[in-house]
């Protein structure tokens, strides 16, 4: 029987190890500490403007190292940015409602630079401040706005360094769910193929949106490991794992590619066209390797297949390729013959990639 106070003490560990609970603790701690440098540690005059010092530093902390200093890089680029429009247009017209919604629009243009990114948002928003709130004193203000937001910005920045994160969870769990929609689309293309008697037995169709999503997922989850593993010393103790990521991340990416090709394929094809409605041998052998093939995706674990699995894929196809040369005469009467050649080639292409994760893992 567990016990209640150590079911606790797991949940609130794995709570912990949670990247975005990580993230949090050390957002605060980099905010609370830029708060007291600027209130208790800096001038007066400095000081009125402390609580730019915090907002710095929540700018700046981003799960990986990298991407904290691109960032904080790119926000004071935008404060200064939008602080020259503000002090060139008041030089030259004052300030008045006229030159508000002039700084504004200048700040929104200039904020659309490409290389600002979505610290572009920043530009406009510096211009009006430096402008309505810093008229009193520009140079003060504008040094205090700038220099408080870089100087949090640099301890986020040294928090991410000293407490790196590696967000390998993250890839991991994002490559296991991309598999296994590849192969429960699979079980549900076989299924078009070859209906089941039971209706409840049938796997629906995961749709392009869906994939799409996933595999979208699977790259910002990928490149993140990657970008985390930057002047990250705990990189050096996963490096295979990473590199093992990015092989697999590359094979699925492919094996996503065939798998949604097949599926637009037989949905231009399907039981609406009656271009699926031909000999029912060929039917049941399409759906028995459609099948075979989503068992060996299925058991794909850390990028190895299952090599009992993907042998029987193999001869599934080879089966359905026999199938298919045994009604030589049929192609006109049954246009799906056409298409099920097709799907043998998708097929074999994705049986390669299977048998490729393999060969990269020997060879490294």
């Amino acid at each position: 029987m567990d016990r209640p106070g150590l079911a606790s003490f797991g949940y609130a560990q794995r709570a912990v190890r949670h990247a975005r609970v990580q993230l949090a603790f050390k957002g605060a701690f980099s905010a609370a500490a830029a708060w007291f440098v600027a209130a208790q540690l800096l001038p007066d005059d400095i000081a009125t403007y402390a609580y730019y010092a915090p907002l710095g530093a929540v700018i700046a902390i981003h799960p990986t190292v990298h991407r904290s200093v691109t960032e904080a890089a790119r926000n004071v680029a935008g404060i200064l940015l939008g602080a020259a429009i503000a002090l060139a247009t008041e030089a030259l017209l004052g300030v008045s409602v006229l030159t508000v919604a002039l700084v504004v629009a200048a700040g929104i243009l200039v904020g659309g630079l490409r290389w600002l990114g979505t610290q572009g948002a920043w530009v406009p928003t510096a211009a009006l401040l430096t402008l309505v709130v810093g008229s009193q004193d520009h140079q003060d203000y504008v040094l205090a706005y700038a220099g408080l937001t870089l100087m949090g910005a640099v301890l986020a920045v040294l928090v991410n360094m000293i407490l790196p994160a590696l967000p390998l969870q993250r890839s991991a769990r994002s490559l296991t769910d991309l598999r296994g929609s590849l192969a429960g689309e699979l079980d549900a293309l076989a299924d078009d193929y070859c209906r089941p008697d039971d209706a409840a037995a049938r796997t629906e169709r995961s749709g392009t949106r869906h994939l799409d999503h996933l595999l979208g997922e699977m790259r910002s989850a990928v490149r993140e490991s990657g970008e985390a593993a930057d002047a990250n010393r705990r990189a050096r103790h996963h490096r295979e794992t990473l590199r093992d990521l990015h092989r697999q991340a590359r094979g699925l990416e492919q094996l996503g590619f065939v798998v949604q090709s097949l599926g637009l394929l037989l949905d231009d094809q399907g039981p609406g066209s009656g271009s699926l409605g031909g000999d029912s041998e060929v039917r049941l052998a399409a759906s028995r390797a459609l099948r075979a093939l989503g068992d060996a995706v299925r058991a794909v674990v850390g990028g190895r297949s299952d090599q009992g699995l993907t042998a029987a894929a193999d001869d599934a196809v080879d089966h359905l390729a026999e199938t298919l040369r045994a009604h030589p005469d049929d192609a006109g009467a049954y246009p799906d013959l056409l298409i099920t050649g097709t799907v043998v080639t998708a097929l074999r292409r994705s049986l390669t990639v299977i048998r490729r994760g393999d060969e990269d893992d020997l060879r490294a």
